[in-house]
């Protein structure tokens, strides 16, 4: 399932003022709840959260994909996040300055599946994750992202 898709330009939020793992969380939720996406960003942080606490999502590279599955959500919802200076996001010493939520209807694991492996072979190619790290704003990433998967 192509990410480019899923990414709507007003579910990418840009150098967020977060400097830690649950203020990224937070944000990201307070802003999918604004624009519909979910109905409670309290219940999507705390399903975040849940997942996290099972191993982070840290994949490496100062990018990781925080992904849960959401009762009552009627498809995927594709989010990406970016802080301007790397935070610490995992157990270890991991950081991430990247974030790739995904969230998906329970019922929907093979797609849940799909979404996550798209995101990391296009994390892949250095061109497109170059994309991630220093569009200007969210129109200009979307339209690049879908130009890069259309070409792939």
């Amino acid at each position: 399932m192509r990410l480019d898709l899923l990414l709507r330009p007003d579910h990418v939020f840009l150098d967020i003022p977060a400097h830690t793992r649950e203020e990224v969380l937070v944000y990201v939720a307070d802003q999918l709840e604004r624009s519909g996406a979910v109905k409670r960003s309290l219940d999507l942080v705390d399903l975040l959260l849940d997942r996290e606490r099972l191993g982070a999502t840290v994949v490496g590279d100062e990018t990781a994909i925080p992904h849960c599955k959401v009762p009552g959500l009627h498809g995927i919802v594709a989010a990406f996040a970016r802080v301007p200076e790397a935070i610490p996001f995992g157990d270890n010493q991991d950081t991430a300055r990247l974030f790739f939520f995904v969230l998906s209807p329970e019922e929907q694991p093979a797609a849940h599946l799909q979404v996550l492996a798209n995101i990391a072979r296009l994390l892949r190619n250095p061109e497109v994750r170059r994309l991630f790290e220093v569009s200007p704003n969210p129109r200009s990433l979307t339209d690049a992202l879908a130009k890069a998967e259309r070409s792939s």
